[in-house]
């Protein structure tokens, strides 16, 4: 049984600019296998839903409705929004692999506890992708990246060539009722997403986020207080103080057991003897 639980998910989504709904009991909701082992997750799995209807019944299906529920940790809505559904490990990838990852290789069939899976809201057979819904997809899969410790690429999707489950699975789709700027090629007559397609324009958002978009102050277990963006560095009661330059940041408490608390409090130890704090 795992013991890692994603306690601060719904802080890492809002940390990134996203709108978030918190399903009741998420913190603990898990398949039977419990939270995950180690340093897992290792990426994040690309999904779309294939149903057309509402947030709640798509949600309520994910949690509840389905044999092998929870069958995904976050569900990704047309307008964007974001829906914690899980912070243990689910049943959404199913029989496939392996894949490779910067941590390691996922062995075959056991990607539901390697990955965070996302389902993204979509027929998956021509309907429209909004582009507030790319964007919030390729946003919430960057956040993911960088609180738990993996590289902005290590996603996959479920179906197409590369995917994890290629002779079985065909999401997301399609390709050509993608909306907005980015369009990726389709890998299958389905019109599956490319999978390469999908991590250039990771890297690429990743590389073109400015310090700006993505700040936020975290409080840590001790009360120190950091600035978080492109580098993590402890901050001032002025500097947070009304009129001072981050006192409208928000403000999010990660979990003192998750890896954000870690990665966070390796960031702000690293800067304080850089600069002799």
């Amino acid at each position: 049984m795992g013991d890692r639980y994603l306690t601060d998910l719904a802080h890492v989504v809002r940390a990134a600019g996203l709108s978030v709904v918190e399903t009741a009991g998420w913190e603990t909701r898990a398949r039977g296998s419990g939270g995950y082992d180690g340093d897992r997750p290792w990426c994040v799995v690309w999904h779309h839903t294939a149903s057309s209807t509402t947030p709640e019944n798509d949600v309520n299906y994910i949690i509840h409705g389905c044999p092998d529920a929870p069958v995904a940790n976050l569900y990704l809505a047309r307008d964007g929004t974001v829906y914690v559904c899980a912070a243990g490990a689910c049943n959404h990838a199913g029989k496939g692999g392996p894949a490779s990852f910067m941590r390691g290789t996922v062995p075959t069939d056991q990607m539901n506890t390697h990955a965070i899976g996302v389902e993204a809201a979509n027929a998956g057979t021509g309907e429209r992708w909004p582009a507030e819904q790319i964007d919030a997809y390729f946003a919430l899969s960057l956040a993911l990246s960088a609180a738990y410790g993996f590289d902005v690429g290590d996603v996959i999707t479920h179906g197409g060539p590369d995917g994890w489950a290629p002779d079985r699975k065909i999401d997301p789709a399609t390709a050509a009722a993608v909306e907005g700027e980015w369009r990726p090629e389709a890998v299958t007559s389905a019109g599956t997403w490319s999978l390469l397609d999908i991590r250039a324009e990771l890297e690429l958002r990743a590389q073109h986020a400015t310090e700006d978009d993505m700040l936020y102050l975290a409080t840590l277990a001790d009360g120190t207080v950091c600035v978080v963006g492109s580098a993590i560095r402890p901050v001032s009661g002025d500097e947070i103080a009304p009129g001072g330059p981050y006192a409208g940041l928000p403000r999010f408490v990660p979990d003192p057991a998750s890896y954000w608390h870690a990665w966070l409090r390796a960031g702000v130890d690293e800067y304080s003897q850089r600069v002799g704090m």
